[in-house]
């Protein structure tokens, strides 16, 4: 049976943080960990924290720096154990009761055993809505991130080389990523799976400061990739637009 780290971070979200677990509650499959790093928050999340009887809960509430300095923190604790870590964030959820049984019956019969698990997922809209979004190719990941973080689970003995990188605020799992994938055999050592893993809640400050995050992502690929300038910033220009061309199609309504 594999084991899962589940990593969620949460400041000042209690209604989103209760979300997450009664969805990790609900999970038919239960060989898993949840790691829970609260920053300190003011709205009860803390005292909600300290009063749940779950044993597979391991809780630290402490301030922080920031939402990767929270992730990093959720990192160091997941790889202590085998298996797969993925960061579930408060008000994110699982697709259904089902996902980590699903995926645990990939594990059972994949041929080689990948390093990276990632497939489709929803986004759920302000209004509430979910839209079903198909996962890009793994090939697609220095154009962007080939689905929501959320739906990506890292194999624990490889995740203990990589860190949070937090000069990122924005784009450290980004970051983090292609980190990870370098090296791989990206045919052979990851796995897309063709069903929803996840429900992402599209109103995290991520998703807000957009256009921060493209430069980020800009900065990574010289960085990380080593793209040339003229090439990331074509890239950069052409997600600029992207970007801005699905917000006012948000604000027409269409």
């Amino acid at each position: 049976m594999v084991n899962f780290s589940i990593v969620t971070i949460n400041w000042n979200n209690f209604d989103g943080l209760k979300e997450t677990y009664r969805s990790l509650a609900s999970q038919t499959y239960r060989n898993f960990r949840w790691i829970v790093i609260d920053g300190a928050s003011k709205d009860g999340s803390g005292e909600w924290l300290r009063s749940l009887d779950d044993s597979q809960a391991e809780i630290t509430i402490e301030p922080d720096k920031g939402i990767y300095d929270a992730m990093e923190k959720g990192r160091q604790r997941a790889v202590e154990t085998p298996g797969y870590t993925l960061f579930l964030n408060s008000g994110d959820s699982f697709a259904d009761p089902n996902v980590l049984e699903r995926i645990n019956e990939e594990l059972t019969t994949a041929t080689v055993e990948p390093k990276f698990i990632y497939g489709d997922f929803y986004r759920k809209e302000a209004s509430g809505e979910l839209k079903r979004t198909a996962a890009r190719s793994i090939d697609r990941a220095p154009l962007g991130l080939p689905a929501s973080h959320q739906t990506m689970y890292f194999e624990n003995e490889r995740l203990q080389r990589f860190t949070f990188r937090l000069d990122y605020k924005l784009s450290a799992d980004y970051c983090l990523l292609l980190e990870f994938l370098q090296g791989l055999d990206l045919q052979a050592e990851v796995l897309q799976l063709p069903f929803p893993l996840c429900i992402f809640d599209t109103t995290g400050v991520s998703h807000k400061r957009r256009f921060e995050a493209i430069r980020e992502d800009m900065d990574i690929r010289q960085r990380f990739l080593k793209f040339s300038k003229p090439n990331a910033l074509a890239l950069y220009a052409l997600h600029y637009v992207h970007t801005h061309s699905k917000q006012l199609r948000a604000s027409l309504g269409r």
